[in-house]
């Protein structure tokens, strides 16, 4: 009897995203075994973090990486590496925080978005200490709102996040021209791979943020910060086995080991050979949807949240909406996880199928639970 079982806990298909809720991804036999042999041993912590941290710059194609407990304490590491930088006059700034108050340089920037209410990832730069400031969706906002307290700018990239707001592309450059620190969290803006240096060696971020348990497939309470060297350092001295503001974000040697093999493969892999997987299981899906009444089906190339990968979109018919699909596909037989939007994002009656992380055969379980709702009365 599996864990699950016992606790009463029925697993599903997931056919959405690696979502944090969903318990990221499903870890392969290789991490499986490196997580296992990890934990057989003791070791210098210290010595493993510094490099295994390498390894991961090294992979990354990155000056500097560090390895923590996910992408949101990458968010608060990152925020808080950025003040010590920022602070360099104050030799035990890394001590201090979050005590910020006396810092010559405490604020962090973050774009008014159309989304900022809905997605609140960019309160956790709190943690560290720092002092939020909202700036107006525009270039020349940001630009101006650029001081003498401005330790660095957060950006969280993606098509729907940037919606109204500068690109990366657009205002990491000119952030970078004026001498501004940057941050792309890029939690989950994978694939492709060369996402890993595209936001730091390619457009100048200071810094990236990068989730370790969801497209890297590593164990889901990892994370990965590359960039500067001087920063991910901060971020090393910040954190776990030091007793000092990152503490709380420990990461232990079998996740270390765990995410570091999961990043080879990750690295590693045909990307083509991993697109056409995921698009032949859509095919297969949209087949058996093709010809339901009141119903339109559509294969886009990219990812919901802009990532390059296969997406199949199925529009409901009537007035049914995507969460009333996945309330009954996840009490479906074999309980399946279907994507969908919220309404605040104007697509209520839309619900996505993802295929990143399906195995092989459970595209059928998919196409049955949706032919299940979309055949049922009402």
């Amino acid at each position: 009897m599996s864990i699950y079982e016992e606790l009463g806990i029925r697993p599903f298909v997931n056919a959405s995203e690696p979502y944090t809720r969903n318990g990221g991804s499903v870890v392969a036999d290789e991490v499986v075994k490196a997580m296992e042999e990890a934990s057989r041993s003791f070791v210098n912590m210290e010595e493993l973090i510094a490099k295994a941290s390498d390894r991961a710059a090294q992979l990354t194609g990155n000056e500097g990486a560090f390895i923590t407990s996910g992408a949101g304490a990458g968010v608060v590491l990152a925020a808080a590496a950025c003040m010590c930088a920022a602070n360099p006059a104050e030799k035990h700034t890394a001590g201090l925080l979050p005590h910020t108050d006396d810092l010559e340089k405490n604020e962090i920037l973050i774009f008014r978005g159309k989304y900022l209410d809905m997605i609140e990832y960019w309160k956790l730069t709190a943690i560290s200490g720092a002092r939020i400031r909202i700036v107006d969706p525009s270039g020349k906002a940001m630009l101006d709102a650029v001081g003498e307290k401005t330790a660095a700018v957060f950006l969280f990239p993606a098509p729907m996040y940037e919606e109204g707001i500068p690109s990366c592309e657009e205002i990491i450059p000119a952030l970078k021209r004026r001498g501004v620190r940057v941050v792309a969290d890029a939690a989950a803006q994978l694939p492709p791979v060369s996402n890993l240096w595209y936001y730091t060696e390619k457009l100048g971020a200071d810094l990236a943020v990068f989730s370790g348990g969801k497209h890297i497939g590593g164990p889901q309470a990892t994370g990965l910060i590359v960039g500067k060297k001087e920063l991910t350092e901060y971020c090393r001295q910040l954190a776990c086995p030091n007793p000092r503001l990152g503490r709380v974000f420990k990461t232990g040697k079998e996740e270390i080991a765990g995410f570091l093999k999961a990043l080879e493969l990750f690295t590693g892999r045909d990307e083509k050979k991993e697109y056409s997987r995921q698009e032949n299981m859509l095919r297969y899906v949209e087949e058996q949807l093709r010809g339901i009444p009141g119903i339109s089906l559509h294969i886009q190339s990219e990812g919901r949240l802009g990532t390059e990968q296969p997406l199949l979109l199925v529009e409901l018919p009537g007035d049914r909406t995507g969460e009333d699909c996945n309330r009954f596909t996840r009490a479906f037989e074999q309980p399946v996880d279907i994507g969908y939007f919220k309404k605040e994002n104007g697509r209520p009656h839309t619900v996505f199928v993802n295929a990143y992380l399906l195995k092989a055969g459970e595209e059928k379980i998919v196409a049955a639970a949706l032919k299940a709702y979309l055949g049922r009365s009402g």
